[in-house]
C-alpha cells in the first residue's frame, strides 16, 4: 500500500516531467549572441513563386499593424529572391482569471526566405514588455531571461521559479507560429497536387534544434489518397471539393466557411471591396464595417452600407453580394474604389481590377487573395436612435447605414 500511495505523490512529477520536457536544455538556442528560432519546410511539388505566395499571404495576415500592437507589421517583401521580413508584437498570456491576468508584450523580427521546394523561417531578436500597466513595467531580453543559463534552475531539470514561465511560453509561440506555417504551405501543396485530403504526420521529438527540417511530401501525380507528410506538425481540415469552374476563378480553390483563414475581426478591420449586382449592372464599393458568424443556424457575413451610396441600390435589387479581400498591394485599387462613385464613371476600370463571375452569379475580382459569395437573408436599417453607446452618437451624430446579412454560399481562395 505504501508502494502505491508513493506512486501516486509520485505521478503528478512524473506526468511534467514528460509534458515540460520540451522546454529543457538546449530548447532555446543561441546564434551570434541572440535567442534564434529557425526551421526549414520542404515541399518538392511547390515552385519557389508558390511558396512565397502562400508565405506573403500568411504574413500579410498574421503581421497587421493596429493601434494595440502597433509595432506588428509586414516590413519588407521581395517576390524576386523570395524573401519576406516582419516584426511581430503581440501578448504572451501566463494565466488569466476573473480577478487577474498576467501577460507580456512579446516582440521579435520574422524572417522568411523562400526558395524552390523549400521555406526557412527564422524568429529573432526577441524582447519583452512585462507587467506594462504597473509603473510603466518592465523590459527584457530573450538572451536575459529565457536561455538555459537564465530559464532553468542549476541542475537544469525545471524551469526557474521566476522567469521559467517566459521560456515555455516562448517555446509555446514558437511552435504553434511554425505549425501555422507548415499548415499554410501543406495546403498549399495539396492544391497543387489536386489531392482530396491531407494526412497529419507522426510527430517527432518537441525540443528544438536549428537544424529541424520539416517536410512536406505531395506526389508530383496525385492519387485517390494523398498525405501531406508534416514532421512535428498537424494540418488544417483538407479543403472542400472544387466547386465547378466559373469564369475567371481558374486560379482559386473553393474552402468551407470554417477554413476561412486569419482572425475574423482582423479580416474585417481591414478595407475590404462589396460588390453587388451581376453581369448586367454591379458596382463595388470598399467595405470597413461588418463580421462573419452564425444565423439562423447558418453561416454568414454581414455589411453596412450607407444608404446615399450607389451600391445601396444595387444591393437591395439582387440577392446575392460578395465580399473579397486583398493583400497590401492592391490598397490603391481599394481607395479608388472607396472614393470615386459608380454614378460617375466606370469604377472597375479605373480601379484596374479584373471582374469575375462566382458560381452563384456574384461579380468578384481575380486579384483579391479570398472571395466570399453571400445570398442575402436579412436587413435592416441602424438609425441614430438605435444606437446605444454615447461615445459612438457622438462620433456618429446623424449617421444612418443598413445591415445586410447574408448566408455564405461560397468560399474561395488562392
Amino acid at each position: 500500500m505504501k508502494k502505491i500511495l508513493l506512486l501516486l505523490f509520485m505521478l503528478p512529477t512524473l506526468l511534467w516531467a514528460q509534458d515540460d520536457a520540451k522546454y529543457l536544455a538546449g530548447a532555446v538556442p543561441i546564434e551570434d549572441g541572440y535567442v534564434t528560432f529557425r526551421q526549414t519546410f520542404k515541399a518538392p511539388s511547390l515552385s519557389q513563386k508558390d511558396i512565397y505566395q502562400s508565405m506573403l499571404l500568411w504574413a500579410t495576415q498574421k503581421f497587421q499593424k493596429n493601434e494595440q500592437f502597433p509595432q506588428n507589421q509586414l516590413i519588407t517583401q521581395d517576390e524576386a529572391a523570395g524573401e519576406l521580413g516582419a516584426v511581430g508584437e503581440e501578448y504572451l498570456t501566463f494565466s488569466s482569471s476573473f480577478l487577474s491576468l498576467d501577460r507580456t508584450r512579446i516582440y521579435y523580427q520574422c524572417r522568411v526566405k523562400c526558395l524552390p521546394g523549400e521555406c526557412t523561417v527564422e524568429l529573432s531578436h526577441i524582447r519583452y514588455w512585462y507587467d506594462e500597466a504597473r509603473d510603466g513595467g518592465v523590459r527584457y531580453s530573450a538572451e536575459e531571461i529565457i536561455t538555459d543559463e537564465h530559464g532553468l534552475n542549476k541542475s537544469k531539470t525545471k524551469l526557474a521559479r521566476v522567469v521559467g514561465k517566459f521560456r515555455e511560453k516562448t517555446i509555446d509561440f514558437k511552435d504553434q507560429l511554425f505549425k501555422d506555417i507548415a499548415s499554410t504551405i501543406g495546403n498549399n501543396a495539396v492544391q497543387t497536387a489536386s489531392a482530396p485530403a491531407a494526412q497529419p504526420a507522426k510527430e517527432e521529438s518537441a525540443v528544438t534544434t536549428n537544424d529541424k527540417v520539416v517536410t512536406i511530401g505531395v506526389p508530383a501525380v496525385a492519387t485517390t489518397t494523398t498525405a501531406v507528410a508534416v514532421a512535428a506538425q498537424t494540418t488544417q481540415p483538407a479543403a472542400a471539393p472544387a466547386a465547378p469552374a466559373a469564369k475567371g476563378m481558374e486560379g482559386f480553390r473553393q474552402i468551407t466557411p470554417d477554413q476561412i483563414p486569419g482572425n475574423a475581426v482582423k479580416l474585417i478591420s481591414d478595407a475590404f471591396i462589396i460588390t453587388a449586382g451581376n453581369d448586367e449592372l454591379f458596382n463595388p464599393m470598399a467595405g470597413g464595417w461588418g463580421g462573419l458568424g452564425n444565423l439562423f443556424n447558418r453561416p454568414v457575413a454581414y455589411c453596412f452600407i450607407d444608404p446615399a451610396r450607389y451600391t445601396y441600390g444595387i444591393m437591395q435589387k439582387n440577392d446575392v453580394y460578395t465580399l473579397t479581400f486583398y493583400t497590401p498591394a492592391y490598397q490603391e485599387a481599394i481607395q479608388y474604389v472607396g472614393t470615386h462613385s459608380g454614378r460617375d464613371g466606370d469604377k472597375v476600370a479605373g480601379s484596374k481590377l479584373t471582374p469575375i463571375t462566382t458560381p452563384g452569379g456574384g461579380k468578384a475580382f481575380a486579384e483579391a487573395w479570398l472571395v466570399i459569395e453571400c445570398r442575402k437573408i436579412a436587413t435592416q436599417l441602424l438609425t441614430p436612435s438605435s444606437v446605444t453607446d454615447a461615445a459612438v452618437k457622438a462620433q456618429y451624430p446623424n449617421k444612418q447605414t443598413e445591415l445586410f446579412v447574408g448566408e455564405i454560399t461560397g468560399v474561395w481562395m488562392k
